[in-house]
């Protein structure tokens, strides 16, 4: 067990951050089989005794991704955006675990590299994107059939999304349909849609926004979700609906504690997934997607999708007329995942360039 009475655990200050930290705390507890425990919110509680041999605390860090989405005019960088201040805090000894959304996490980090290791997968969550309709108007959206889903949508409805690979997606489904950036958390972003008189007006008159599935039900959220998309539809993003859990690299201690909590399928798809985006150079601002699923009884496989788009295809004038390739690929070599990502997203580029 740990000499440490404490061990303290980065997370960024949204409400699905804090609620995703907790998460991976409350497995920590489950594997660890402690009887007792809590994280720590303020300073008044550090000094409380437990019956345990060692309490979590949450320290809160501002990212320059939860600064910039708070003015619609700043855009972000890129995704260190969300996790270099606590990879850093981490590194820095401030903290003793960091948590992150996996595709908040960037595929090639040269700052870290080697420092920083993933020390655990959790079970992934789902993956999938999800609708929500703004409620006072859910059944003026819906077509005289009472079909629901976007393939009903009216025609014309606008839906909100800071997603370009989302916007991609559906505007090859429904070309009709008008996309609009929407920016904060998940909560702000309801009530937008909720708000019609919104004082931006690219945000006002929303009929729909599209949030990850998992982010809404950690939060509680999962009775506003409308429709789950079908990946068909929207595949989603690559290690979507997963979390990262870090540790310092040299931090063998730490490193045995956290992977108790390690999902070895996850971390297979997640692999391969992320090998792929890698592959075509996948980031906040590029148009990739890709999904790993593994299926079979005795007889495994790993069943990759994967799409991407041309680049230039970033606008309202020219995502509608976007050049999309969608291609899967399986495999029996579970033990080497990033073989497959890398080999599906040669073979897309080849089909972009």
């Amino acid at each position: 067990m740990l000499d440490r009475k404490v061990i303290i655990v980065g997370s960024r200050v949204s409400p699905l951050a804090l609620a995703q930290t907790q998460i991976v705390i409350d497995l920590l507890v489950r594997k660890l089989g402690l009887r007792k425990t809590r994280a720590l919110a303020t300073e008044k509680e550090k000094g409380k005794t437990t019956d345990t041999p060692f309490v979590f605390e949450i320290k809160k860090i501002l990212t320059a991704g939860d600064v910039r989405s708070r003015s619609f005019r700043r855009k972000l960088s890129g995704k260190a955006d969300f996790t270099r201040a606590i990879d850093d805090a981490l590194l820095r000894g401030e903290i003793d675990i960091a948590v992150h959304s996996l595709k908040d996490v960037p595929i090639e980090d040269t700052r870290s590299k080697r420092k920083i290791a993933i020390g655990a997968y959790p079970e992934r969550d789902s993956p999938f994107d999800a609708l929500i309709l703004r409620e006072r108007s859910r059944k003026e959206n819906w077509n005289n059939k009472g079909n629901r889903g976007l393939q009903a949508l009216k025609e014309g409805a606008t839906i909100g999304t800071s997603s370009l690979r989302r916007k991609i997606q559906i505007k090859a489904y429904r070309p009709d349909l008008k996309i609009v950036d929407i920016h904060g958390n998940v909560q702000t972003r309801i009530n937008k849609l909720r708000n019609a008189s919104s004082s931006n007006l690219s945000e006002s008159n929303l009929d729909a926004i599209v949030l990850a599935e998992a982010g809404l039900r950690r939060l509680g959220l999962g009775g506003e979700i409308d429709q789950v998309i079908p990946k068909e539809i929207v595949l989603p993003a690559a290690g979507q609906g997963c979390l990262a859990v870090s540790v310092r690299a040299d931090d063998t201690k730490m490193m045995e504690l956290v992977s108790r909590i390690d999902h070895k399928e996850t971390r297979i798809a997640v692999t391969a997934e992320r090998a792929f985006s890698r592959e075509l150079g996948g980031g906040c601002n590029t148009p990739v997607a890709a999904l790993a699923t593994i299926r079979g009884g005795r007889e495994r496989i790993i069943v990759l999708e994967g799409m991407a788009a041309n680049q230039w295809a970033c606008s309202d004038e020219t995502s509608q007329h976007a050049f999309i390739i969608r291609d899967s690929l399986e495999s029996k070599k579970l033990e080497d995942p990033e073989a497959l990502g890398s080999e599906l997203g040669r073979r897309i580029k080849s089909l972009l360039t």
